[in-house]
Protein backbone atom coordinates (compact mmCIF):
# COMPACT_ATOMS: atom_id res chain seq x y z
CA UNK A 1 0.00 0.00 0.00
CA UNK A 2 1.21 3.56 -0.62
CA UNK A 3 1.84 5.79 1.58
CA UNK A 4 -0.34 8.78 2.41
CA UNK A 5 -0.23 11.71 0.74
CA UNK A 6 -1.28 15.21 2.38
CA UNK A 7 -1.51 18.61 1.51
CA UNK A 8 -1.85 21.79 3.33
CA UNK A 9 -1.94 25.03 2.13
CA UNK A 10 -1.58 28.14 4.64
CA UNK A 11 -2.40 31.88 3.80
CA UNK A 12 -2.28 33.35 0.85
CA UNK A 13 -2.59 29.75 -0.83
CA UNK A 14 -5.86 29.10 0.52
CA UNK A 15 -7.31 32.13 -0.35
CA UNK A 16 -5.79 31.89 -4.25
CA UNK A 17 -7.35 28.21 -3.30
CA UNK A 18 -10.28 29.38 -2.69
CA UNK A 19 -10.76 32.10 -5.39
CA UNK A 20 -9.42 29.84 -7.73
CA UNK A 21 -12.00 27.48 -7.45
CA UNK A 22 -14.84 29.83 -7.00
CA UNK A 23 -13.27 32.15 -10.34
CA UNK A 24 -12.44 29.47 -12.82
CA UNK A 25 -13.95 28.84 -15.98
CA UNK A 26 -12.39 25.31 -16.77
CA UNK A 27 -13.78 22.17 -14.85
CA UNK A 28 -10.85 20.02 -14.71
CA UNK A 29 -8.51 23.06 -13.45
CA UNK A 30 -11.83 23.55 -10.66
CA UNK A 31 -11.83 19.86 -10.21
CA UNK A 32 -8.16 19.63 -9.43
CA UNK A 33 -8.22 22.85 -6.62
CA UNK A 34 -11.29 20.91 -5.04
CA UNK A 35 -8.89 17.79 -4.66
CA UNK A 36 -6.15 19.99 -2.78
CA UNK A 37 -8.90 21.76 -0.81
CA UNK A 38 -10.59 18.06 0.22
CA UNK A 39 -7.09 17.34 1.30
CA UNK A 40 -5.76 20.43 3.19
CA UNK A 41 -9.08 19.48 5.35
CA UNK A 42 -7.32 16.36 6.23
CA UNK A 43 -9.59 13.71 4.16
CA UNK A 44 -7.86 10.62 2.80
CA UNK A 45 -6.88 9.94 -1.07
CA UNK A 46 -9.80 7.35 -0.82
CA UNK A 47 -12.29 9.77 0.05
CA UNK A 48 -11.30 12.19 -2.62
CA UNK A 49 -11.15 9.61 -4.96
CA UNK A 50 -14.85 8.74 -4.62
CA UNK A 51 -15.76 12.43 -4.04
CA UNK A 52 -14.19 13.55 -7.60
CA UNK A 53 -15.14 10.30 -8.91
CA UNK A 54 -11.32 9.87 -10.17
CA UNK A 55 -8.65 6.99 -9.40
CA UNK A 56 -6.74 7.47 -6.69
CA UNK A 57 -3.75 7.96 -8.65
CA UNK A 58 -4.98 10.29 -10.96
CA UNK A 59 -5.86 12.54 -7.00
CA UNK A 60 -2.09 11.20 -5.92
CA UNK A 61 -0.52 13.16 -9.06
CA UNK A 62 -2.36 16.77 -8.59
CA UNK A 63 -1.63 16.78 -4.80
CA UNK A 64 1.98 16.04 -5.81
CA UNK A 65 1.87 18.58 -8.86
CA UNK A 66 0.26 21.25 -6.08
CA UNK A 67 3.20 20.25 -3.69
CA UNK A 68 5.89 20.71 -6.33
CA UNK A 69 4.69 23.54 -8.66
CA UNK A 70 2.08 25.06 -6.25
CA UNK A 71 -1.38 26.84 -7.43
CA UNK A 72 0.10 27.64 -11.31
CA UNK A 73 0.77 23.88 -11.51
CA UNK A 74 -3.34 23.26 -11.29
CA UNK A 75 -4.38 25.06 -14.57
CA UNK A 76 -4.84 23.61 -17.82
CA UNK A 77 -1.98 22.99 -20.00
CA UNK A 78 -2.48 24.09 -24.02
CA UNK A 79 -2.99 21.09 -26.12
CA UNK A 80 -1.09 19.87 -28.91
CA UNK A 81 -3.84 19.12 -31.79
CA UNK A 82 -4.35 20.21 -35.18
CA UNK A 83 -4.15 24.12 -35.67
CA UNK A 84 -7.60 25.42 -36.61
CA UNK A 85 -8.66 26.60 -40.33
CA UNK A 86 -10.14 29.43 -39.50
CA UNK A 87 -6.96 32.34 -38.43
CA UNK A 88 -7.90 35.16 -36.63
CA UNK A 89 -7.12 36.50 -39.94
CA UNK A 90 -9.84 34.54 -42.24
CA UNK A 91 -11.86 35.57 -38.99
CA UNK A 92 -11.52 39.27 -39.44
CA UNK A 93 -11.60 38.94 -43.35
CA UNK A 94 -15.16 36.92 -42.30
CA UNK A 95 -16.41 40.26 -40.31
CA UNK A 96 -15.53 42.29 -43.77
CA UNK A 97 -17.45 40.32 -45.57
CA UNK A 98 -20.95 40.18 -43.62
CA UNK A 99 -20.84 43.45 -42.75
CA UNK A 100 -20.42 44.32 -46.99
CA UNK A 101 -23.57 43.24 -49.41
CA UNK A 102 -23.20 39.79 -50.91
CA UNK A 103 -23.53 41.25 -54.41
CA UNK A 104 -20.72 43.25 -53.98
CA UNK A 105 -18.34 39.94 -53.62
CA UNK A 106 -20.26 38.14 -56.47
CA UNK A 107 -22.47 36.14 -54.51
CA UNK A 108 -25.79 36.03 -56.13
CA UNK A 109 -28.16 35.74 -52.91
CA UNK A 110 -29.90 39.04 -51.24
CA UNK A 111 -27.94 38.28 -47.71
CA UNK A 112 -25.67 36.15 -46.87
CA UNK A 113 -25.74 32.61 -45.19
CA UNK A 114 -23.89 30.53 -43.19
CA UNK A 115 -23.17 28.26 -45.94
CA UNK A 116 -22.58 31.02 -48.53
CA UNK A 117 -19.56 32.09 -46.76
CA UNK A 118 -18.39 28.83 -46.42
CA UNK A 119 -18.41 28.86 -49.98
CA UNK A 120 -17.20 31.94 -50.57
CA UNK A 121 -13.95 30.62 -48.03
CA UNK A 122 -13.70 27.95 -50.02
CA UNK A 123 -13.42 29.40 -53.45
CA UNK A 124 -11.01 32.73 -52.47
CA UNK A 125 -8.97 31.56 -49.92
CA UNK A 126 -8.77 27.57 -50.06
CA UNK A 127 -9.97 26.95 -46.58
CA UNK A 128 -12.67 24.44 -46.47
CA UNK A 129 -15.20 24.78 -43.10
CA UNK A 130 -18.54 23.57 -42.23
CA UNK A 131 -21.19 26.18 -41.86
CA UNK A 132 -21.36 25.18 -38.26
CA UNK A 133 -17.62 26.04 -38.21
CA UNK A 134 -18.34 29.73 -39.88
CA UNK A 135 -20.93 30.22 -37.19
CA UNK A 136 -19.18 29.43 -34.40
CA UNK A 137 -16.26 32.13 -35.74
CA UNK A 138 -19.27 34.49 -36.09
CA UNK A 139 -20.90 34.50 -32.96
CA UNK A 140 -17.03 34.75 -31.19
CA UNK A 141 -17.33 37.96 -33.41
CA UNK A 142 -20.56 39.19 -31.93
CA UNK A 143 -22.17 38.15 -35.75
CA UNK A 144 -25.46 36.32 -35.28
CA UNK A 145 -26.63 34.76 -38.27
CA UNK A 146 -30.39 34.47 -37.89
CA UNK A 147 -32.75 31.61 -39.63
CA UNK A 148 -34.14 32.63 -43.11
CA UNK A 149 -37.46 34.47 -43.49
CA UNK A 150 -40.32 33.96 -45.97
CA UNK A 151 -41.74 36.81 -47.74
CA UNK A 152 -44.62 37.41 -50.21
CA UNK A 153 -42.79 39.64 -52.64
CA UNK A 154 -46.21 41.38 -53.49
CA UNK A 155 -47.00 41.88 -50.52
CA UNK A 156 -43.43 43.17 -49.56
CA UNK A 157 -43.52 45.40 -52.95
CA UNK A 158 -46.66 47.25 -51.19
CA UNK A 159 -44.07 48.64 -48.43
CA UNK A 160 -42.72 52.14 -48.69
CA UNK A 161 -39.12 51.95 -49.96
CA UNK A 162 -39.34 48.22 -50.29
CA UNK A 163 -37.01 48.68 -54.13
CA UNK A 164 -34.33 50.92 -51.84
CA UNK A 165 -34.09 48.45 -48.98
CA UNK A 166 -33.88 45.44 -51.23
CA UNK A 167 -31.55 47.00 -54.23
CA UNK A 168 -33.39 45.74 -56.78
CA UNK A 169 -35.99 47.00 -59.65
CA UNK A 170 -39.67 45.94 -59.54
CA UNK A 171 -39.69 43.18 -61.96
CA UNK A 172 -36.60 41.37 -61.00
CA UNK A 173 -36.54 38.16 -59.28
CA UNK A 174 -38.49 36.75 -56.45
CA UNK A 175 -38.04 38.10 -53.17
CA UNK A 176 -37.98 34.52 -51.62
CA UNK A 177 -35.81 33.16 -48.49
CA UNK A 178 -33.34 35.41 -46.90
CA UNK A 179 -30.87 34.48 -44.23
CA UNK A 180 -29.35 37.69 -42.51
CA UNK A 181 -26.37 37.71 -40.85
CA UNK A 182 -26.01 40.51 -38.88
CA UNK A 183 -23.56 42.02 -35.46
CA UNK A 184 -25.09 42.21 -32.44
CA UNK A 185 -25.55 45.20 -30.77
CA UNK A 186 -22.46 46.69 -27.87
Amino acid sequence: MRPSLKVRARGRQLDRLREMFRRTRCPRTRLRVLMILLSHEGRSIGEIARTTQQSQETVRRWLHRFRTAGCAGLHEAPHSGRPPEVTPTLERLLRDWVLRSPRDLGVRRPAWTTAGLAKLLKRRRKVQVTDECVRQHLHRLAVVCRRPTWTVKHLAQQQPGYVQKKGRLPGTRRAGRTSTCRTRPS
